[in-house]
């Protein structure tokens, strides 16, 4: 019979997307344990990302950015008290249940001095796992939030006394879908409306389409006179608006982007990180590169073109509305080690003709306002 009243730790400390591939976990983890109460312990940052979550309790928080400063300043005695006071801060909530949903050394250090007798996690190349007692491995899968479908399986293997083996690996693959794995992201209500006056602010109407064109990492990145392509192409077609998502660091970047045609408007830094989200949920229709906030329209299961190239987290969605594109190269995905000499061919080879095709559909969908012709 499930267990009840378990107080369950949840770690997915980072990033973005991983956090928000990971949002159907809780959902799936409270089925497995009814009446329990979740904790998610998340990086400081993200916080905002999983307080609103209709299956999360409680949220603690990892200041990640102060524990790096104390050792950054060799703060060393300082870092071991404050490190001490963190475990006394999970011990004091008594969890008997810790799932690691990240596999790292790191996120298991966190369910190792959680002080909870079972810990549930991926078995890692950083053999992290032997902070853990119950072990998964992670699949190879192209389909989205593969590794934490099989974990919620898993979770519920062990909870009603059966064993993950071979013959039940395979009635995951048949039956996953039957657990109801619903990523979930949702802000709260000011933030909502906060975003919704800003780009009121700024002159964005709805309907509008919102691209994602920045990410940290170079090899992502689809080339600036793409995206000038791409939105020539959108202009030519509708007069709809376009939104320009992105941080501080991307403003200059956005506002290049927004010189050559009307109704194209930059919320690079902005809008914040919740801000952000909440105008994806809003928006009529989404273009991004492999971001955290491409991950969230697929999450809304807007009508979605992600472009893929040295990364490819999945190419099978549960949105028949999310379209990934990429170039099947040799060397794709080479994720963190290019071999390319920074031509990132796999993206450059992706033509703004061919994302125009996925999303001409969906923009010939609703009649928008042409201008006025005088």
């Amino acid at each position: 019979m499930p267990q009840q009243h378990q107080r369950v730790l949840f770690i997915r400390l980072s990033a973005i997307g991983d956090i928000v591939m990971a949002s159907g976990l809780p959902s799936s983890i409270k089925r497995s344990y009814p009446d329990s109460k979740l904790t998610w312990l998340v990086e400081a940052p993200y916080k905002s990302l999983v307080q609103s979550h209709p299956y999360v309790d409680d949220v603690i928080t990892w200041p990640k950015s102060d524990w790096q400063r104390l050792v950054k300043d060799k703060q060393y005695w300082q870092l071991c008290k404050t490190v001490w006071a963190f475990r006394q801060h999970l011990q004091q909530q008594h969890f008997s249940v810790a799932i690691e949903a990240q596999g790292l050394i790191k996120s298991a250090f966190f369910a190792f001095i959680s002080g909870a007798r079972m810990r549930i996690g991926f078995k890692s190349k950083e053999r992290s796992h032997i902070l853990l007692n119950k072990v998964v491995n992670k699949p190879t899968s192209p389909s989205i939030s593969s590794e934490y479908k099989k974990l919620a399986f898993y979770i519920h293997t062990l909870v009603n006394g059966t064993s993950l083996n071979a013959k039940s690996e395979v009635r995951y693959a048949n039956t996953i879908s039957a657990f109801d794995y619903d990523m979930c992201i949702a802000v709260s209500e000011d933030k909502a409306k906060s975003a919704q006056a800003t780009a009121a602010t700024l002159g964005l109407d709805t309907p509008y389409i919102a691209i994602a064109p920045f990410t940290t990492r170079p090899q992502k990145h689809w080339p600036l006179t793409h995206w000038q392509t791409l939105i020539a192409l959108i202009r030519s077609e509708t007069t709809m608006p376009i939104a320009i998502l992105g941080g501080p660091k991307d403003a200059a970047h956005a506002e290049g982007l927004t010189f050559d045609n009307d109704n194209v408007v930059s919320l690079a830094g902005k809008v914040s990180l919740d801000e952000s989200i909440s105008l994806i949920n809003t928006c009529f229709a989404f273009v991004g590169v492999d971001t955290g906030l491409t991950h969230v329209a697929t999450c809304y299961k807007k009508p979605t073109v992600a472009l893929f190239g040295s990364t490819r987290p999945y190419t099978q969605t549960n949105s028949i509305y999310t379209h990934v594109l990429f170039e099947d190269m040799d060397c794709a995905p080479c994720r963190r080690r290019p071999s390319c000499d920074a031509k990132y061919d796999c993206m450059k080879n992706l033509s703004p003709k061919k994302v125009f095709s996925s999303l001409l559909p969906y923009i010939t969908s609703i009649p928008v306002k042409t201008k006025d012709v005088t």
